[in-house]
């Protein structure tokens, strides 16, 4: 009988190969040789192991503005409201008149859609809702300007021609005095804004990729021109930038990247899922903030989280995964095998789970953190004795769809318990960690 696996680990010499039993997405992760580099990095696979602080990247203060010249840049991925850094202030008028110059990300975003002031909004694809324009004055800044803000230049001496703010998408702000507290009862109120971020590139639209494909785009297209490098909420693309990019990123060169791995996942990522209620869906979205004071790793294995996968390194390439079921291609048999396998059939208490819970950035609320709905399972539930519960906090979902869909994921990779030890010889030098194989 053939049983599906994924396998978890492939080395030299007497060649292992681990799997776990069960027609699941992923499995847990062993470390690997230099045939295979990393089992990858995977939030549900570590669950168990040292996390990352994600709760310090949903707590922070996502769309609180702080007064801070010198706070770490952050990288805004697709769509989300955002508070930024308060890097400069002045006034005029006999003090009627209150600048300030918030920098809310270290690179080129694709669009202010809104701005807010507390949780009210007062502007919207550049206008003003209702009578703000008599209160307030704003002043765009997307990140690719080539000169300072001409109305900072002529209120303040010391905004000069030259503060030009080189890469950095930043808002100057004008708030004009209220005598009657009508629009600002409190003071000055915190400001913040719906972001649509940064452009990535996508290997799908570039003819000279191994990975083009025609469907998606016309006429010649290369990677440094604007058709493969747009905004987008695929979790692989913006993988793939944070991996390559030398300033606030991973810093890999463009070819340390598998491509046919990040247009596969990319496409997997965009498949619609029709949902209960109706209607449909983009499997998984990537929406948040990257904070560059952050671990490399801690960014990355929450990256990978919103699409429940994994990165990993094999054979001098990075690799990515999302979690979907693949039908094996490949099946081992005695032929194979240079020793007997060995069958654990339960895992220890510690490592598994009935029910998965935790928090998420939701976009229904107005991008506040919010506990996405939990899932539990009675039988599993019953059969432990008593709830366990992963606390799985997701900080680049918006969706509690897409939430509730990881948290799934996580609670049923959790019971697939039975562990597969196979000794291969040289034919399991084909696999990487997160292949999915038939051991008959």
């Amino acid at each position: 009988m053939a049983v599906a696996a994924i396998a978890g680990l492939a080395s030299v010499g007497g060649a292992y190969a681990t799997a776990v039993a069960a027609g699941v997405a992923f499995g847990l992760t062993a470390a690997a040789t230099a045939f295979a580099i990393g089992a990858g990095l995977s939030i549900i696979s570590r669950a168990l192991m040292p996390k990352p602080n994600f709760g310090s990247m949903l707590n922070y203060g996502l769309t609180t503005t702080l007064r801070d010249p010198a706070s770490t840049r952050k990288v805004i991925y697709v769509k989300i409201r955002v508070g930024g850094s308060v890097v400069f202030i002045t006034n005029s008028n006999s003090n009627k008149d209150l600048y300030l110059v918030i920098a809310f990300a270290g690179h080129e975003v694709e669009s202010f859609e809104s701005i807010w002031f507390n949780d009210q909004k007062v502007g919207e694809n550049g206008s003003f809702v209702a009578n703000w324009s008599s209160y307030a004055d704003f002043g765009i800044h997307k990140g690719d300007q080539t000169a300072s803000d001409s109305v900072l230049t002529s209120v303040s001496p010391d905004w000069t021609s030259t503060h030009i703010l080189n890469g950095i998408a930043y808002l100057r702000v004008k708030m004009v005095w209220d005598e009657d507290r009508v629009k600002f009862p409190n003071g000055v109120p915190n400001v913040s804004a719906i972001i649509k971020g940064k452009k990535v590139y996508d290997p799908r639209k570039d003819s000279t990729s191994s990975v083009y494909d025609s469907s998606l785009g016309t006429g010649t297209h290369r990677a440094d021109t604007a058709a493969t490098w747009e905004w987008s909420q695929n979790p692989a693309l913006c993988i793939r930038d944070y991996l390559t990019n030398e300033t606030y990123g991973l810093g890999e060169d463009s070819d340390a990247i598998d491509l046919t791995s990040i247009a596969s996942v990319a496409d997997i990522c965009d498949e619609q899922v029709t949902l209960d209620a109706g209607g449909t869906q983009d499997r998984y979205h990537c929406d948040g903030v990257v904070d560059t004071g952050t671990s490399l790793k801690a960014n990355i294995e929450a990256l990978v989280a919103c699409m429940g996968g994994r990165v990993g390194y094999v054979d001098g390439k990075y690799f990515v995964q999302a979690a979907e079921y693949e039908t094996p291609t490949i099946t081992i048999s005695e032929e194979h095998m240079v020793g007997p396998l060995t069958v654990q059939t339960k895992q220890s208490r510690r490592s598994v789970y009935n029910g998965v819970k935790g928090t998420f950035v939701s976009e229904e609320e107005n991008y506040v953190v919010a506990d996405y709905p939990s899932k539990i399972d009675s039988t599993y539930a019953t059969e432990d004795g008593d709830p366990i519960y992963l606390d799985m906090p997701l900080p680049f979902v918006t969706n509690q769809q897409r939430a509730q869909r990881l948290a799934k994921i996580a609670l049923q990779r959790s019971r697939q318990q039975t562990l597969v030890t196979v000794p291969l010889n040289l034919a399991a030098l084909q696999f990487k960690a997160g292949d999915f194989i038939n051991i008959t």
